[in-house]
């Protein structure tokens, strides 16, 4: 057997109903949790395939070539194996910067400028002691204690494939 087509009989493994897949979620899962497999193998495992399925969905020959077979099916929409395949535009984008207006050009300039302004505000809150500070609210004149923002994260493991 060549490479090529044992590498389309596994992804052929993959042609499945919605509750087989989850099915099989689950059965990875609590092989990882019972100690059949190894979690972290596992875990490198489904990034090698999360980067394979990127590199083939990304590639713009292959989106090509599904286009074409899909318009073959003569409908914006069809019914194909367990799925809805639809056809249509995705990701609109407009350019602004060619309208010729100046009031888009004004608050285009305004929005930077105060997001600027945000991000400068943002480092000198991170930069507040923990017991807070005391500053003059400018607007109503009261002394007030502002404080460092409140900071949140999870733990998690990252791999970088190589």
């Amino acid at each position: 057997m060549t490479q090529e087509l044992i590498s389309l009989e596994i992804v052929a493994l993959f042609k499945t109903t919605k509750e087989q897949r989850q099915s099989f979620c689950n059965q990875v899962i609590e092989s990882a949790i019972d100690g059949i497999v190894n979690p972290l193998d596992l875990h490198l495992q489904l990034k090698c395939m999360e980067d394979i399925v990127k590199q083939i969905t990304s590639n713009q020959a292959f989106k090509d070539c599904v286009l074409e077979e899909s318009q073959k099916h003569g409908s914006k929409s069809f019914e194909y194996q367990h799925a809805k395949i639809e056809i249509k535009e995705v990701g609109s984008m407009f350019d602004y910067s060619k309208s010729n207006d100046a009031e888009y050009a004004s608050l285009s300039i305004e929005s930077e400028s105060i997001s600027k302004k945000i991000k400068e505000r943002e480092a000198f809150l991170k930069s507040i002691p923990d017991e807070g500070m005391e500053m003059l609210d400018k607007d109503s004149g009261e002394v007030v204690t502002i404080y460092k923002p409140s900071k949140t994260s999870t733990t998690a493991v990252v791999v970088t494939l190589k």
